[in-house]
């Protein structure tokens, strides 16, 4: 198993930090679609900036970094929801099962909501130049299989397989004798992969994921790519260093973002706990346009055998209005 851990560690380093070198300073803009797959999920983690590549344990990894769904143990439930901009909602949801030494199995599902929105069609006979085709409604969703596994007390690893689904509605073209119609469907299967390793050194942990990578999707005559994007997080709690099993936490996390349409990006991250009930927690995103602050809160109580995660989080935006978020998990 040492050896599995040390070329698996080696391989995602190297093709990292490769990337990272080829890529650094493109600021590819618009080059990727589905976009609305990066949409942050689970309070939890938006209210820590999304460094939560090296957060273990929590059921909602499934969707930042699968490597780290090997801690999560016995039957988790997990429930998400985001008052996205713009109206937009985002509803989602996972579920897993620690089988022992056979590792963590786990499903997931999101859907975006995107409301009714007016539709227009090019008309050069038209003041205008268009003409309004009526309201239509675009449905967007995934859902996913993930597997992981802890191979020894340090390190875990996992995959994620998912099948993503977009409509972004019909229109008519052509000319008036010949009319067609054309529907901007399609379907993608994406894979995720990521990896998670304690040091030895008190708790900390660094973590390693590639999300959404897929072939491109040709869309009219161009094709496009997922937004591909490399994660390397680190996180410890801090508190360790002055005493252990404290009734005080504050784990820091830091996370360092190389996405396939953009500039390298550093995310921020803090988590205060008192008892492991309580919680405070905040982040900042660097290089952002829209994005920077987030902060939120939680609880963490038990009800007979289940425990139960209360977590709510608001992201600022810049020239939106702030989003909030509300995730829910339950541990059997």
């Amino acid at each position: 198993m040492k050896k599995l851990e040390y070329i698996i560690l080696k391989l995602i380093v190297v093709s990292l930090m490769t990337s990272m070198v080829y890529g650094s300073g493109i600021k590819k803009v618009a080059q990727s679609g589905m976009q609305w797959i990066s949409i942050p999920i689970g309070a939890r983690a938006s209210a820590m900036g999304s460094a939560f590549t090296s957060i273990g344990g929590d059921p909602s990894a499934i969707f930042w970094n699968p490597g780290a769904l090997g801690l999560v143990e016995g039957k988790s439930v997990f429930l998400s929801q985001t008052q996205w901009i713009a109206d937009i909602q985002v509803n989602s949801g996972s579920v897993s099962y620690n089988t022992g030494s056979y590792g963590v199995v786990g499903f997931s599902l999101a859907s975006v909501q995107w409301g009714d929105l007016n539709g227009t069609r090019r008309d050069p006979t038209s003041p205008s130049g268009y003409v309004e085709t009526g309201t239509f409604s675009p449905s967007s969703w995934s859902v996913g299989v993930t597997y992981a596994i802890k191979v020894s007390q340090q390190f875990s690893f996992g995959g994620q397989l998912k099948y993503a689904h977009e409509n972004l509605g019909s229109t008519l073209e052509g000319t008036i004798d010949n009319p067609g119609e054309y529907t901007a469907e399609m379907d993608v299967v994406v894979f995720d992969f990521g990896t998670l390793y304690y040091t030895g050194f008190k708790d900390l942990r660094i973590g390693m994921t590639l999300q959404n990578f897929s072939q491109e999707k040709e869309y009219r005559v161009e094709s496009y790519p997922l937004p591909m994007t490399y994660k390397l997080g680190m996180a410890m709690d801090i508190m360790t260093l002055i005493r252990e099993n404290d009734q005080h936490g504050l784990t820091l996390s830091i996370d360092l973002i190389h996405p396939n349409d953009f500039t390298e990006r550093l995310y921020y991250g803090a988590e205060y706990s008192y008892r492991d009930m309580f919680f405070l927690r905040g982040g900042y995103k660097s290089n952002h346009d829209e994005q920077n602050f987030s902060f939120g809160g939680g609880l963490k109580f038990n009800i007979q055998n289940m425990k139960v995660g209360l977590n709510y989080s608001m992201l600022n935006f810049k020239n939106f209005k702030s989003v909030q978020m509300f995730s829910f998990d339950f541990g059997f």
